[in-house]
């Protein structure tokens, strides 16, 4: 390691170690969620920060995020404007507000939570030795593309984390909507947002994760943990919809283990923010199970999106199909680098992965890495990825029918993005989403007015 990169990393270590000295502060030192933490700052000192040497990490640098001394985020005014901003039409939910870090209950509306659910601040959970220890065996794992130091770092520094049980036959009616704003502060500053899911056999839910920023919110860093566990025959549906200011900064890790005959769904969409990192793995433990992962990206100026995910088949008679789709701009970058894992034992799998990027301008890049790693000889596998432009002969066919170039070649990257968007189960969050990707797609390419 060079001099410099030595340096960094103690700098770094050193305002880590003021900020879990002071977020641990608050407890008993005997408390178990003091303990848990502890347990993961160990981890953490133990692991280096990933650089532009490690494999899967050398099209993004997290510079940026090491050299900026963060702080704790407060808890800050949102207006009522502000919060109504966050309302999906036509779609009633279950709210969870938290402000630069900090849950505030007086913002959530959880009335319509079933009662046989539990939902907990982890801290609290934990002082039930069963909750306790079912939380212990998630984090403890590190497969796939959670090998990072990020997470021990969520672990050790996250203080307003969320638990969330769903019982055996429970289907919950309305989605859980979890809004994470970032507001206008002094100083850089920095929350690690945490979701701790546990969806018993036969149950139903759906949670939408909305991460945004407030005008004038200035320089801050996201770094959220979801830790995902289907039990037989549960349903799982996970949407992740990013819409950070220019200056923000995101790593965000989801962990998935799958039972017999689950189906996990997976939909993300990026929009914002100057750095991102998206870390999704799966491991399918049990036979007849179903992942689906989708995922849209649109980067311009000099943002940067990056997609890792990882399928593990372990067993037989399973299907996972991924399609990312992205647009890249002025000197926007996009990675993406998937993997699907056939073991040996997990013959009859049936797996699909399919990466397709827009280029629309000479100075933004894309790289991508798709991979398949069969060990099985009785399977169904395909993976692709497409780099490319606008079909000028499609531009063309619609400019004949009088379409303005502009609005032609807006239509034609709505449809490109919308193969996706198409794939989401609540029709409210498709007619969301297709308008948040106009919006952003017509920053990206002006349309002439009529």
């Amino acid at each position: 390691m060079s001099t410099v990169l030595q340096e960094k990393q103690t700098s770094t270590r050193a305002w880590l170690e003021e900020r879990f000295q002071e977020s641990a502060s608050d407890k008993p030192a005997d408390h178990a969620y003091r303990q848990f933490r502890r347990d993961a700052y160990k981890q953490l000192q133990a692991m280096e920060f990933p650089t532009r040497r490690d494999e899967d990490w050398k099209y993004t640098s997290v510079n940026r995020i090491l050299i900026t001394p963060f702080q704790y985020g407060r808890l800050t005014p949102v207006s009522a404007a502000e919060l109504a901003g966050t309302q999906i039409p036509g779609l009633e939910t279950i709210r969870l507000v938290f402000v630069n870090g900090n849950w505030d209950p007086s913002l959530s509306d959880m009335d319509h939570l079933p009662e046989s659910c539990t939902l907990l601040p982890v801290e609290q959970a934990m002082e039930d030795t069963a909750i306790r220890n079912w939380i212990q065996a998630q984090s403890e794992y590190t497969g796939g593309t959670g090998q990072n130091a990020f997470l021990p770092m969520n672990l050790a520094l996250g203080n307003h984390g969320i638990y969330l049980h769903i019982p055996k036959n429970e289907t919950v009616n309305r989605p859980i909507h979890f809004i994470y704003f970032n507001t206008p502060g002094d100083q850089p500053h920095f929350s690690h947002p945490q979701i701790f899911l546990h969806a018993e056999q036969s149950s139903t839910v759906t949670i939408i994760e909305d991460h945004r920023a407030l005008a004038g919110a200035g320089t801050c860093f996201t770094n959220a943990g979801v830790w995902v566990d289907l039990e037989a025959n549960a349903q799982v549906h996970h949407y992740r919809l990013q819409q950070q200011n220019a200056e923000s900064y995101q790593i965000h890790n989801t962990q998935v283990h799958q039972d017999r005959d689950s189906v996990y769904n997976s939909y993300v969409v990026d929009l914002g923010g100057r750095i991102i990192r998206n870390n999704l793995s799966t491991e399918l433990d049990d036979s007849n199970t179903e992942t689906h992962y989708y995922g849209v990206y649109l980067a311009d100026g000099e943002q940067q999106m990056d997609n890792q995910t990882f399928i593990d088949h372990a067993m037989p008679h399973c299907q996972s199909n991924e399609l990312y789709k992205g647009i890249l701009s002025d000197r926007a970058r996009g990675v993406f680098n998937g993997k699907v894992l056939v073991r040996q034992d997990a013959q009859k799998t049936n797996a699909f992965q399919q990466n397709s990027s827009l280029v629309l301008s000479n100075g933004a890049v894309m790289d991508a890495k798709p991979q398949l790693e069969i060990y099985a000889d009785d399977v169904r596998c395909s993976h692709g990825a497409t780099i490319g432009h606008l079909d000028e002969s499609s531009v063309f066919y619609l400019r004949s029918r009088g379409i303005p170039e502009p609005q032609a070649r807006l239509l034609l990257q709505q449809a490109f993005v919308g193969e996706v968007i198409h794939n989401m189960h609540l029709e409210p969050m498709v007619e969301y989403v297709d308008a948040l990707i106009a919006t952003k797609l017509n920053a990206l390419t002006p349309v002439e007015q009529s």
